[in-house]
């Protein structure tokens, strides 16, 4: 299963943990480029195991920060 990225709610909780972005892509276990290509667009669909890990990093419910995918 994916989901999409609410980019402007992931980039506000990082900023709010005073995290660049790489920090937060370290935290959620996820390449150090990872959070970069979220934020920039270049990663439309995550896969759900992923933006839990990044939920999780930020202290939030995935809900929170990506909605479900529709489609393949």
């Amino acid at each position: 299963m994916f989901v999409i990225p609410r980019i402007n709610e992931i980039e506000k909780r990082r900023k709010e943990h005073g995290w660049s972005q790489h920090k937060l892509s370290l935290r959620a276990g996820l390449a150090g480029c990872a959070i970069c290509r979220i934020e920039n667009g270049k990663t439309k669909r995550i896969n759900h195991l992923r933006a839990r890990e990044i939920a999780k990093a930020l202290d939030c419910q995935v809900e929170d920060i990506f909605v479900k995918s529709k489609g393949v």
